[in-house]
């Protein structure tokens, strides 16, 4: 039987290969993961898998050529089937001056991502956290009836980069969440809610008020209301606000702004928001489940203000880009496995608490929408920033919700909606996926009715 080689030797054997191979600049990136995830129905648990999961991507800079393959095999045989492959693939690949290989030395730092113990939770006790998201939703309102799924999930991930010219670095993170998908009934009327949560320690993981937030999700759906086309103040809670904020992220890709599929293009040193809003993107957050201390490329990670009180700072970019635009790369080249290559992504990307109680500046408006969900965010034209998405909400007046409504529409610009965020308050959230935003509210938008 084949000795299990590891990391460090998996890494060793892949750079030795690449330099008997003549490769001088070429990339070794590991990625190990352990994971665990229990779903549950009703109060029962339907499914339990544990997976563990371990490879190798390799990236040859040949000339001004980049081959890129990757391995699941990693005995030896399997690691310089893995380089010799990617050698090949750098020979076919079209010419680009500005790919390169990271070459500076790491200082990786502590950003509390990790946490020991959350792997070794026997299955039984993970599957007790999402039934608990269960219970707590059944105890928020007797309307809720039953679930669609509920799940919980975790995490140990070890990441290792490593390259022929001297960088050499690791990190290990841990990460869980739960999630459920309750549904609520009342007069044959059957409405569904969502909500989600990460952390990266157990600890900080509520299962109960996973649960009650998903609960409200659904009930305060029940009994919607014609609502007619109108305009309106618009409230975006911390939950919605991230799902806008989500699909304007790609926006400040500096590979978007390049290829000139992004709004912000040749608009650095423009206003771009309302003087109230500054947004950031900061993969050095302590304990942020985005925080990492070197990208997809073995660059340092940074904290970087994209947008200060609405102006525009800049972009997020990687190795390519950052050459391309005469500049650094900001340690944005994210890769979510070693199959595949990195993309420029955020990381904990959020909008900045501002000074506003959000139940103050929500009780003196006389009459608002306050949006319970967002649909079909991907149909946002990223050039126009023309938008026009299908919502839920909940109609207000001085504050207090009157009636659901649904069907509607919100239509607009994107560059006219982040200029009228006329509040900004101070309850900050980050969601499982690291983004991050106060309640917002909007001082008008075109709402279509029923």
């Amino acid at each position: 039987m084949t000795q299990r080689l590891s990391n460090d030797e998996v890494i060793d054997r892949a750079l030795s290969a690449l330099r008997s191979a003549g490769a001088r600049t070429a990339e070794v990136f590991l990625r190990e993961a352990q994971s665990g995830t229990v779903e549950t129905k009703d109060g029962e648990i339907e499914v339990v898998i544990a997976r563990g999961e371990r490879g190798l991507g390799v990236r040859v800079l040949d000339g001004e050529r980049m081959g890129f393959a990757h391995s699941s095999d990693l005995a030896a045989a399997g690691i310089e089937a893995c380089v010799e492959q990617s050698r090949r693939m750098s020979r076919i690949t079209e010419p680009d001056a500005d790919l390169r290989i990271a070459s500076r030395a790491l200082d990786v730092a502590d950003l509390a991502i990790y946490h020991a113990g959350l792997e070794r939770r026997a299955l039984a006790d993970r599957g007790a956290i999402a039934l608990a998201v269960e219970k707590a939703a059944r105890g928020a309102d007797p309307r809720i009836t039953h679930f669609r799924k509920t799940s919980y999930l975790d995490a140990e991930v070890t990441t290792i980069i490593a390259t022929t010219t001297g960088v050499r670095a690791s990190y290990r993170e841990t990460t869980c969440g739960a999630m459920t998908s309750p549904v609520a009934t009342s007069n044959g009327e059957r409405q569904i809610g969502y909500h989600g949560e990460g952390a990266r320690r157990l600890e900080d993981l509520d299962p109960a008020a996973i649960g009650a937030r998903a609960a409200k999700r659904a009930t305060d759906k029940l009994g919607a209301k014609p609502f007619a086309t109108q305009k309106l103040p618009v409230v975006l809670d911390p939950w919605m606000a991230q799902s806008l904020l989500g699909a304007i992220a790609p926006l400040f890709s500096a590979d978007n702004v390049l290829k000139g599929r992004s709004l912000f293009a040749n608009k650095v040193g423009s206003k771009v928001a309302n003087e109230r809003v500054t947004i950031v993107d900061d993969a050095r957050r302590k304990g942020g489940l985005r925080s990492a201390p070197f990208d997809g490329e073995g660059t340092p990670t940074t904290t970087r203000t994209l947008v200060d009180k609405g102006v525009l700072r800049g972009y997020l970019t990687n190795m390519k880009t950052a050459n391309k635009m005469s500049t650094s790369s900001s340690g944005n080249a994210r890769r979510g496995s070693y199959a595949s290559p990195s993309r420029i992504g955020p990381s904990n990307f959020y909008i900045q608490a501002g000074v506003d109680d959000p139940k103050t500046m929500v009780a003196r408006l006389d009459r608002a929408l306050a949006v319970t969900s967002l649909l079909n965010l991907h149909t946002i034209d990223p050039v126009s920033g023309e938008f026009s998405l299908g919502a839920t909400g909940t109609f207000l007046e001085k504050g207090a919700p009157v009636h659901p409504v649904q069907g509607i529409t919100i239509a607009g610009n994107l560059t006219d909606l982040l200029s009228s965020v006329v509040s900004v308050g101070t309850d900050l959230v980050f969601g499982p996926s690291g983004l991050g935003s106060p309640t917002l509210l909007i001082s008008e938008l075109s709402i279509g009715g029923t």
